[in-house]
């Protein structure tokens, strides 16, 4: 089998458990597309997968920068196809799961990173004239681009401007992909689709639990580590922002929790809105949780057929 397996879906499908089964039954080694679980220290926070839970199976690009580090889109695309080649080389299967929309297309799409740096005081060109008006310069020099900002989002807009300065000659902004063909020819792309309902309880239930378990403390620690910076990378895990708010007395404890299990659901939508719209030949598969051993069954044997 010379499969690359992909597993995606919203936060709280059951990705983790599904990769685990499917590893056992197919020599699969997992690679983690989930860009919060990249750190060190946050483990509570990012609902990493314990040694235990992993039950032998290997798992790449889990904890390997510290909570103070950075990694970037290019870093992850690099890690990971590195990754899949040493996986198909010892002829085991290669299972990327996570829920980073960015960090999946990278690996599997044909996007090269191109220049990045700033220009000193290049959003002072734009101070005389309006969001929609720059929206419409950013249109004119790449359709492309402007179709993924929202024309009030100035400061986005302003960026891919930038960046299209910088790289003059390039074809396209910030990332090159060509016509949405994959890098590689030989994916089964998965997709776990809970009930809306189910998934939202589930997700309200998962902030008392990590709660209990400690996320609080690590954020706390995280943000210490980075200097109290509320930007770093490490801490725009779920639930990061909100607890920074909370230590800082923005909000109280209670607001704090009530704020993250709503960001939490709104995030899993947008991931699914994500994945069903920037992914082409995704097998999707329902579920209830009650059901989840069944429909896990079914994508083991839908795998079988397909491989």
């Amino acid at each position: 089998m010379n499969k690359i397996i992909v597993i995606v879906g919203p936060t709280a499908s059951g990705k983790t458990d599904l990769s685990i089964k499917i590893a056992k039954k197919f020599n699969g080694e997992c690679i983690n597309s989930d860009s919060t679980q990249i750190f060190k220290g946050t483990d509570i926070a990012t609902n990493k997968i314990t040694k235990e839970e992993m039950q032998g199976i290997k798992h790449h690009l889990i904890s390997i920068r510290e909570v103070n580090e950075k990694y970037s889109v290019a870093d992850f695309q690099k890690d990971a196809r590195k990754k899949i080649d040493d996986i198909l080389k010892k002829g085991k299967t290669p299972i990327i799961v996570g829920g980073t929309g960015l960090y999946v297309n990278a690996v599997l799409m044909n996007y090269n990173f191109v220049n990045k740096d700033h220009i000193k005081n290049f959003e002072q060109k734009y101070n005389h004239i309006s969001n929609e008006e720059i929206w419409h310069i950013l249109n004119l020099k790449d359709k492309e681009e402007a179709k993924k900002i929202y024309f009030n989002n100035r400061k986005r807009v302003i960026r891919a401007l930038e960046i299209i300065e910088i790289n003059k000659g390039i074809e396209k902004t910030k990332i090159i992909k060509n016509n949405k063909k994959y890098f590689y020819n030989n994916l089964l792309i998965i997709g776990l689709f809970p009930q809306r309902e189910k998934l939202y309880s589930r997700i309200d239930n998962r902030v008392f639990i990590l709660t209990e378990q400690g996320f609080f403390k690590e954020i706390e620690n995280a943000y210490k580590a980075n200097n109290f910076n509320k930007k770093a990378q490490a801490l725009k895990c779920i639930g990061g922002p909100e607890i920074i708010r909370y230590l800082e007395k923005e909000i109280t404890y209670d607001e704090c929790i009530k704020l993250m299990q709503k960001n939490n659901r709104h995030y899993a939508r947008r991931q699914l809105t994500w994945f069903k719209n920037q992914l082409e030949n995704i097998k999707w598969f329902e579920h209830s949780y009650e059901n989840y051993d069944q429909i896990t069954d079914e994508i083991v044997d839908y795998i079988k057929l397909n491989i």
